[in-house]
């Protein structure tokens, strides 16, 4: 685990975040804030970081189903 220093101000503008997003903590926060920032959306389903490759809900019901089966 790592320490960071942030102004009081930040602490506290932090910790109201914390609590309108219904974080479970301070780190939870900040990495939601990175991952917005990235423009990482909250799911990745049916898409392929690689190749792109985008998938209907059946198609992706179809392969989790065959990779649960294996």
């Amino acid at each position: 685990m790592t320490t960071i220093a942030v102004k009081e101000t930040t602490l506290e503008k932090l910790k109201r975040l914390m609590k309108s997003r219904h974080a479970e903590s301070l780190d939870q926060t900040i990495n939601s804030l990175i991952e917005s920032a990235e423009g990482v959306p909250p799911s990745m389903f049916g898409v392929d970081r690689q190749t792109k490759l985008k998938l209907t809900e059946r198609e992706h019901e179809e392969f989790q189903g065959e990779r649960t089966s294996r």
